[in-house]
């Protein structure tokens, strides 16, 4: 029995506390009150061909008065200032807004019954620049080493050499070529072919119209063969001479696929006379496409001018 008296004494109790918690809460909030708020600034209504790029201030801060259940979401909930740039005067390629022109049509994130009594800034610069789209080379970015015997012929192909870019324009003429992410393949006895992801610029408000490129290279086995080609004197001058050696070996890498294709006509030698020289220096002025690796037997060719 004292139990439940006590129990029910201490319900009545209970009771009384959350009355008076009400109550003082009541009376605070419909109370007023001065309040200093921080408005994130949002800019709005920027035409397609410009991008705000630099705020002169990203906040301000308000002085408001007005009743704590008015006051009471902003502890919460950010508070934001929107900025439209369509009455903004546009000067320098930046809008300038200023409090004493602009403050009438600017949107406070908050209900009419809140008073503004001051705002920190009395002018905001919003820096813009013109919005362009352009063209860059893609730069993939891989290293290949191949197994021994193993080598490519062919240049590699790309479903895309260029991207576009779409962004400020002092941004995009800053940009050369935009870069593949780094692949390292070792010991590559065959063909290749994978997606290379681009590397986006490190640069805000910038857009880029792909993710990736795929990248082929044909590999194959190759053989290292010699070949006998002559010397060929280019001269304007009338002058009787002689040289030696009359041809040059020429080394080179050729796919066992291509090899039987070669022909000495398919490379050519060249040394243009000079009567004061007695040595020339010989030029591999024709080649296949299809070798790679070309090595010449000397680099000198013995020229001796006859009376």
């Amino acid at each position: 029995m004292k139990f439940i008296l006590s129990q029910g004494k201490f319900n009545v109790f209970l009771i009384f506390i959350l009355l008076a918690i009400s109550t003082s809460l009541v009376s605070k909030l419909t109370s007023t009150y001065e309040k200093d708020i921080v408005f994130k600034l949002v800019v709005k209504d920027v035409p397609d061909d410009k991008v705000i790029y630099k705020k002169s201030h990203d906040s301000v801060q308000l002085k408001v008065r007005g009743f704590g259940f008015s006051l009471a979401k902003y502890y919460f909930k950010p508070a934001e200032l929107k900025i439209s740039v369509k009455k903004l005067k546009e000067l320098n390629n930046s809008f300038l807004w200023e409090q004493k022109s602009n403050f009438q049509e600017t949107k406070f994130d908050f209900d009419s019954s809140i008073e503004i009594l001051t705002i920190s800034e009395d002018s905001i610069i919003l820096y813009f620049d013109q919005y362009i789209s352009k063209k860059k080379y893609i730069k993939p970015n891989i290293s290949i080493n191949f197994l021994s015997g193993f080598d490519s012929f062919k240049p590699a192909s790309v479903t895309s050499d260029s991207v576009t870019l779409l962004g400020p324009k002092d941004i995009i003429n800053k940009i050369d070529y935009v870069d593949t992410e780094f692949i390292k393949l070792n010991n590559v006895n065959s063909d290749i072919q994978i997606n290379l992801s681009l590397l986006k610029p490190a640069y805000d408000n910038l857009l880029i119209d792909l993710n990736y490129i795929e990248y082929k290279l044909e590999v194959d086995q190759y053989t290292e063969e010699i070949i006998n080609v002559p010397v060929n004197i280019l001269t304007n001058e009338n002058v009787k001479y002689n040289y030696y050696p009359k041809d040059l070996s020429v080394k080179y890498f050729v796919s066992i696929e291509d090899y039987k294709k070669i022909n000495p006509i398919d490379f050519k030698i060249e040394c243009v006379l000079d009567k004061n020289e007695s040595v020339l220096i010989p030029k591999l002025t024709k080649k296949p496409d299809f070798v790679k690796n070309i090595r010449i037997s000397s680099n000198q060719i013995q020229l001796i001018i006859l009376e």
